[in-house]
């Protein structure tokens, strides 16, 4: 093989960047726009525009949690749960995971629970929090956590759940199938609704997960009957073997 024709690839970084200013251009009640000065790994300075939140809380590393939320009940198929809200921004109606602001002296766990109640009138249970992780960090400072959230439609408070929203707040909630989940969300984006990038992008990776877990077993059986005699010798039944001796 020639080795010149291979793309080059490396796990080196370059040169950090530093960071100089950040110069308040615009402040509102929510929002604030302000133009960041740097440097970049040449030495060069360069500016770049970027939008902060203003309702971080103070000792808080986190700006919002959502919640991929699974409701369960016994003997039923497991059901993810959305929301599907107006958001100006887009003039369109989005399809997200619940998701809120952390209030003030609150944990992220403790904020995901409390939007998930509040949005969905279902209470869950956190197994899992994600690290922080970026928003849309080529215009936001923005920082959302992930929780994993259990929902167990047999518990006496999620027999009659009740969403309590925010003021000016008008959510629609969505149980889809996890099974069907891609096949629901391209059907309400042909309804006009704009789905969230991370919904989008765990339904592709469950789909995904589930396609490769089929191939795995199916790679699995082939080498499994590959390796087996012709004359079917080495048969196997349970912890039992029947064949020639």
């Amino acid at each position: 093989m020639n080795n010149r024709n291979m793309p080059h690839y490396t796990n080196g970084y370059h040169r950090p960047c530093t960071f100089l200013t950040d110069e308040v251009l615009h402040e509102g009640n929510w929002l604030r726009f302000s133009e960041i000065k740097y440097l970049d790994p040449t030495g060069k300075e360069r500016l770049w525009e970027a939008v902060t939140r203003q309702t971080r809380t103070r000792g808080s590393d986190t700006d919002q949690v959502a919640s991929i939320a699974i409701y369960r009940r016994l003997l039923h198929y497991d059901v993810m749960v959305l929301v599907r809200q107006y958001r100006p921004a887009l003039n369109a109606y989005t399809v997200e995971f619940p998701a809120g602001l952390l209030e003030s002296g609150e944990t992220s766990k403790e904020a995901a629970v409390r939007e998930l109640r509040e949005e969905t009138g279902w209470h869950g249970e956190v197994t899992h929090m994600s690290s922080q992780l970026a928003v849309d960090p080529g215009c936001s400072s923005a920082i959302i956590r992930y929780a994993t959230v259990k929902i167990n439609g047999d518990a006496p408070e999620n027999l009659n759940p009740r969403p309590v929203p925010s003021d000016g707040e008008f959510v629609d909630i969505l149980m889809i199938p996890i099974s069907e989940i891609h096949d629901h969300l391209n059907k309400l984006t042909k309804e006009g609704n704009i789905v969230d990038s991370r919904v989008e992008a765990f339904a592709i990776g469950l789909q995904m997960g589930l396609k490769v877990a089929k191939d795995a077993a199916k790679d699995a059986i082939s080498t499994l009957q590959a390796s087996l005699p012709l004359d079917g010798s080495s048969v196997r039944t349970g912890s039992f073997s029947f064949g020639k001796k």
